[in-house]
This record gives C-alpha cells, structure tokens and sequence, in this order.
C-alpha cells in the first residue's frame, strides 16, 4: 500500500510559513504530498509598510482580518489546501508583540495583550496544537528552533508548545523538524554585494538578525525549483513584506535575498541515517523517514517519540563540578607523575614512567568527562587551568613543603605542567554531539 506522506508546519504568524519553509510547502505540495499549516496568531501586532493600508497599524482586528486574507492567498500559491488557526472557533491566541535587543535579536516587548500568545499557559497552548496534530495525523511535523529564528517570543513559544505537543498527543509523528540555517547562509542572504541588491532600493543589514543555529542541521532542502511559487506567496503578504527581484524586506526595509534553499535539524523521531550524512546534508525533510511504518504506527503505542536535546550553557554546578575535578586530577597527578619503573636490558637501563602515564589518563579522563557531560570546551578550561595552576604550586619550594613532587629539572614534570593544558587544546576542537535520549 503507497501511504501519502502528511506534513504539518507551525508557525506563530501568517507570513512566518512563507519565509522560513515556503519552498518546503510548495516542494511537498508538487510531489503530492498533503501539507496542513497551522498558525499560532493572526499577527494583530505587526507594522504596516504600504502607506495606503497604514491605518491599519494599531488596529488589531482590523489588521486581523487583513493578514487572515493575506495568509488565504499565501497558502493558494504554495498549493496548501489545509490552513487553520490555533484554537479554531474555540480560542484564539493573539500576536504577543516584540521590542528589538541592543545585540540586534527580537526580545518580549513590555507589555502584551491578555490574549497574546506568550500570556496562555504554555501546556493549554500545546494541547491545542495536539489536537491538532491528532486530527490530521502527521508524518513529519515542522516548526521553529529554540531560537526562533531571531529570538521572537512567538517563535519561541511556538517552539516550545509543538515540542510539548508530541507528547499531548495520541498520535505519534514520525520526525519533528526545527527550522534552522547555518549562521554562514544567514550571513550570504543579507550581503548587499550580491548581484541585483543594487536595484531594489532596499537598505543594508546592519547586523545579521539571525540567531546562531542551535541544534546539528542535517537537512538541506533545494527549493530552487518552486522558487517563484514562494516568491508569489511572500508578494501575498503585502502588509509586511515588500518583494523586488530576488529579495525581500520587512517592515525595516533591509533586505534579503529569497532564500532557495531551506535548512533543518532533527528535534525528535527518526535521524537521518548514517549513509545519507555520510555524504552530506540530507536533501529532503522525509529523507529516510518510513511513512508507512508511521502511517501503521507499528511498536509506537507505548513508546514516547526519542527528541535530541539541544545542549544548555553550563550552568554554576557544572563550574563547580570542573573546580573540584581540576583539584582533584592536579592534587592526585602530581603526586604520581615521578613514579618509574627501571628495567635493565643488558647493560642499558631502561625508565618506564609509568607514573606520568597514568597522572595523564587521568587528566585526560577528567577532561574529556566534562567536555562530553556538558557538550562545552568552557568546564574543560576552567579545570585545565586549575590543574596547570595548582601543579605550578607544587613546583615552588618556598611556598609549600614537599618540593620534590614537581621537580622542573625533570622531563616528566615538564610535560605534566603542559600535559593538560596540551589536552584542553586538542579536546578543544573535538565537536561532541549528543545522542538522542528518550523522554
């Protein structure tokens, strides 16, 4: 039996499908696939750009019911005849607004409606997205990175309540996708060198608004060829995009090229496999997805969906745990680096020293435990430089007793002192990745 694939997108406001995943829409939408877009909020908060709708702006319902006509139209050229918003006829979940950071990324704005989205608690936000999702039983399900892109609240909410849904949900999707490009592409589509910026009128960045990417991109999906199709569906969004040539701009007036080509990291279900990134980035968001097993939901009723985890900044524990390990390792090391064992072959002696060995096994241990727990070089330093410290203390006779357990005449303190912090510089480089944990 050939099963359909079925993908839901969520998106916090109308024109958000369009410019992070419009190609990823019309792609699907050309290959028969059904694409179901589901939209948080009707963008009541957003700036106006053409002069002639400008009373518009402050106008929520009114701007409302503008931006639900905008979206209808979005979604005719992307080919998507599946458009709801959040909360269908029971709720509705309002635009929560946005102020600009000094560091150039979108932050919470000082005040917001009762009913934006960011003041609804974020599990009644995420069992209306469930239901959703157990309505339209989806294959794959698509939607913003912790980051949420530029750092909208919306986008993070948004983010945060469809992560949640999956487990509210009685169905279970076979892969949830964030939204995510490599900072090097986010800096390229802002580049006013690129041919044809000239002539769209349209200013120049700044700043790149575009967040790090947070999670493994793994999904490099071409939409080159469906490019006018998203091209159409940004011009329908009239009120906060303006299109020329290539490019596009909000209501800032920077602008940006068109992007052909739309990037993903795995959030939960199945990875991308082996032999596909071995190659690669994957070239498709179903890329070694098996719908029919989702479709069959085989050995998924009692089993959770597996999500990766993107890593946190380290927190004070993990600053703490890298101080007492580091005194630990120094304390114990030094006291072990001289130890040798001499063994005669003939006439010529032979020095094992067997101490320093293992003094930097157990430094190189420790190290590369803190490097893989907390998925952060910043722990790693901290005892390095604690070990490298501490051993130089060691090393001075009139400042502790004991001056004999470093003795910088020899080889073996010698490379004791640097050993680790030789250690730290090579982890250093070493990218870790973290394997998917069940919830």
């Amino acid at each position: 039996m050939t099963v359909t694939p079925r993908v839901l997108l969520v998106h916090a406001h109308p024109d958000d499908e369009t410019i992070t995943t419009g190609g990823t829409i019309a792609e699907l939408v050309s290959e028969g696939a059904e694409v179901m877009v589901l939209t948080a909020t009707r963008g009541e908060g957003g700036e106006v750009i053409p002069a002639e709708l400008k009373q518009l702006e402050g106008d929520r319902a009114g701007l409302a019911r503008v931006r639900e006509q905008e979206i209808a139209e979005a979604m005719l050229a992307l080919g998507v005849r599946m458009h709801t918003f959040l909360g269908g006829t029971t709720r509705t979940f309002e635009d929560s607004g946005m102020e600009w950071g000094p560091d150039g990324h979108a932050r919470p704005a000082a005040s917001m409606t009762d009913n934006a989205l960011c003041a609804a608690d974020i599990t009644t936000v995420a069992r209306h997205i469930a239901a959703v999702i157990d309505a339209f039983e989806p294959h794959a399900i698509i939607t913003y990175a912790a980051n949420g892109g530029y750092g909208h609240p919306d986008h993070v909410r948004v983010h945060e309540a469809t992560t949640a849904a999956i487990d509210f949900a009685e169905w279970r999707t076979g892969r949830l996708l964030y939204v995510d490009t490599p900072a090097e592409v986010a800096r390229r589509s802002f580049d006013p060198h690129q041919a044809g910026f000239a002539d769209t009128g349209f200013a120049p960045a700044d700043t790149i608004p575009a967040k790090p990417p947070v999670g493994q991109i793994v999904i490099d999906q071409d939409v080159s060829a469906v490019l006018p199709a998203k091209r159409a569906a940004l011009e329908a969004h009239r009120t906060q995009v303006s299109v020329a040539g290539g490019f596009f701009a909000l209501s800032n007036g920077v602008g940006q090229k068109i992007g052909d080509r739309e990037y993903f990291s795995i959030g939960a279900g199945a990875p991308i496999p082996t032999e596909i990134l071995n190659a690669g980035f994957a070239p498709h968001v179903l890329a070694g997805l098996d719908v029919a097993a989702v479709e069959a939901q085989e050995n998924t009723a009692a089993q959770p969906l597996r999500r990766s985890r993107a890593p946190r900044k380290p927190g004070i524990f993990a600053y703490l745990h890298s101080a007492v390990l580091g005194l630990l390792i120094a304390f114990l090391g030094t006291m072990q680096h001289l130890n040798v064992t001499v063994v005669d072959l003939g006439e010529t002696p032979i020095i094992l020293p067997w101490g320093l060995v293992l003094a930097l096994a157990l430094a190189a241990a420790g190290l590369w435990h803190l490097k893989t727990m907390y998925r952060s070089s910043a722990p790693m330093l901290v005892a390095a430089v604690i070990i490298a410290v501490l051993s130089f203390v060691f090393g001075q006779p009139k400042w502790l007793p004991g001056a004999d357990m470093i003795v910088t005449g020899l080889l073996r303190s010698v490379v004791w002192l640097l050993g680790p912090m030789v250690l730290t510089a090579v982890f250093s480089f070493i990218n870790v990745r973290g394997h998917d944990r069940t919830r």
